[in-house]
């Protein structure tokens, strides 16, 4: 059966499916060539976003935990987290900063590990999340940080900048009251107005450390909720003056956000957390180019996660079409049916679920 690969979710000894072609429509793989690392590699550098790849009819069943958990990416999101962890706590409390303890996070080894594409979004949505939410937020808008400086080709010095503006985006809301960021319902006026002060906030704590030389850091993080349209805060700034770090950390904020459990709500299907994202893009809220793009590339990289559908029962995603940005999951379910969620409407996802829910 072919099945839907993310250009960064391909694998060396995988059979192309169909052409692969290039902009003008012209074949750059054939179908039936078994894909090498140096043909994945002159993939990555095009504007390709995926790839069909011809495989054995999926066995039916439930994966074991071994096939959804990557033990190596786990150990390095640990540790990443607990030194993230301790980063902010000693800026927070003491307003002692460690250039040498970021520096030590963001090794090439790290950067290559967490951020590698779709591997990078099937861990940060099938691990656990045991510790601080807002410490996990932060490292998964990181994470997603550097999966788009990849995606958009960007120098690795700009994609190493735009992965500490994610990894610090929300520190300021160590400052804002733990009763508010926890409240369970709708938040007062003077609340919310706290809340809205967590970006300026961490703008400030950062000022007087060695990020405050980079712009483009501290730019994104007190950016992060600015709207094109100017509804955002705490500036109010349109399109035209948000730097490309604001626009592009707010819609990874928003992603993470609403996909991931906060203590005041449960997390959401990523298919209904695109839907949103899409609307702020059709409002001229959120970025075209930067929204469209993560959602295409998001998207892709969910194939072959696990999630448990309105009906009650488990199924894993095996195809999505790649033309569409509304596009919705074909989904296998545990009996072995194929449910496309683009044609029976009375079905949804509800979440995707992690290893242990699986």
């Amino acid at each position: 059966m072919l099945k839907v690969y993310a250009v960064e979710g391909l694998r060396a000894g995988m059979v192309v499916g169909r052409d692969i072609v290039d902009e003008q429509g012209n074949a750059l793989i054939s179908t039936g060539t078994t894909l090498t690392k140096e043909m994945i590699y002159g993939l990555l550098d095009r504007p390709i976003f995926s790839v069909y790849v011809e495989e054995e009819d999926p066995v039916v069943g439930v994966p074991s935990k071994e096939n959804l958990l990557d033990d190596d990416y786990l150990n390095c999101y640990e540790w990443v987290y607990q030194q993230l962890e301790v980063i902010f706590d000693g800026l927070v409390q003491r307003g002692e900063f460690s250039a040498n303890a970021l520096q030590r996070i963001m090794d090439e080894k790290n950067f290559n590990e967490l951020c590698d594409g779709a591997k990078a979004v099937s861990q940060i949505h099938n691990m656990g999340q045991e510790g601080s939410y807002l410490v996990h937020h932060c490292l998964h808008v990181g994470i997603l940080a550097g999966l788009m400086g990849r995606w958009l080709g960007w120098s690795v010095l700009d994609q190493y900048n735009l992965v500490i503006a994610g990894l610090f985006l929300d520190i300021g809301k160590m400052q804002v009251p733990k009763e508010v960021l926890e409240k369970q319902g709708k938040l007062t006026d003077e609340e919310f107005e706290q809340v809205k002060r967590h970006s300026q906030y961490g703008h400030d704590l950062l000022a007087g450390t060695t990020l405050n030389a980079n712009q483009d850091i501290m730019q994104g993080i007190l950016q992060h909720h600015e709207r094109c349209d100017g509804s955002g805060y705490p500036l109010q700034l349109k399109k035209e003056t948000i730097s490309r770090f604001g626009r592009i950390l707010a819609i990874l904020d928003m992603y993470d956000a609403m996909a991931s459990d906060r203590v005041f709500a449960k997390r959401r299907s990523p298919f209904d957390v695109f839907a949103t994202l899409y609307d702020d893009i059709l409002d001229g809220k959120l970025d075209t180019e930067y929204g469209v793009l993560f959602i295409k590339h998001l998207c892709h990289a969910l194939n072959g996660n696990w999630v448990r559908l309105s009906n009650g029962e488990k199924g894993q995603i095996v195809y999505l079409d790649e033309s569409r940005v509304r596009s919705l999951p074909v989904v296998q379910t545990e009996k072995g049916e194929f449910i496309d969620l683009n044609k029976n409407k009375d079905i949804k996802v509800e979440c995707i679920l992690t290893a242990n829910e699986v």
